[in-house]
């Protein structure tokens, strides 16, 4: 297991120089992680439909270091520049609205007007900018119901049975004996000896 490390640092001494960390007494094995999280991160910014176990791959075969170490690395890249295989809602929004835009200056560039207005109602599906936008729910101005507890059943629509309040004490009484020190009988232990 890797001892904790301080991510305010290391998020600090991913964009300085590797002498202006040696400058500022750095420990060589953090400066040596440093250089090894900005080549990951280039790579993966290359190519970022590549796989944490690639990443794993390619850290352990250039850096030398065991597999361990390595998926402590992909570990803390994802922690300093996020996890690029995940994708958003917002992300994939924009990245539909990038092609459209594209194609309708193209479709307009070569005076196709229906596909340029085809791709205006797809963009307005893409944003749902035809649609009202969701209310914010006021979830802190909700309050809980409150709760009482009775022995009451009319509180139900049920008939109160006669004398129902004498008959419950009549049975706390019969059944809430003190039976703190009953008597008991140790059995003796029945081990058959080999």
């Amino acid at each position: 297991m890797s001892l904790p490390v301080n991510i305010d640092d290391y998020c600090r001494y991913i964009s300085q120089d590797s002498a202006e960390l040696r400058d500022i007494h750095v420990p060589e094995q953090t400066i040596l992680r440093v250089e090894r999280l900005r080549e990951l991160a280039a790579y993966w910014r290359s190519y970022p439909s590549t796989s944490p176990k690639e990443l794993v791959g390619r850290c352990m075969q250039l850096f030398k270091v065991e597999q361990s170490q390595a998926y402590d690395d992909i570990h803390m890249l994802k922690v300093l520049i996020g996890n690029l295989e995940a994708t958003t809602k917002e992300f994939a929004r924009w990245r539909v609205n990038q092609m459209i835009e594209e194609d309708r200056m193209a479709a307009r560039r070569d005076g196709d007007w229906r596909a340029v207005a085809s791709m205006q109602k797809n963009y307005i599906l893409n944003n749902q900018t035809d649609k009202p936008d969701t209310p914010d729910l006021a979830f802190e101005k909700i309050v809980p119901q409150q709760f009482e507890p009775t022995d009451d059943p009319s509180v139900l629509g049920i008939k109160a049975p006669k004398n129902l309040r004498a008959r419950r004490d009549k049975l706390i009484r019969q059944y809430s004996r003190d039976d703190e020190y009953s008597d008991y009988e140790e059995l003796p232990d029945n081990k058959e000896e080999s």
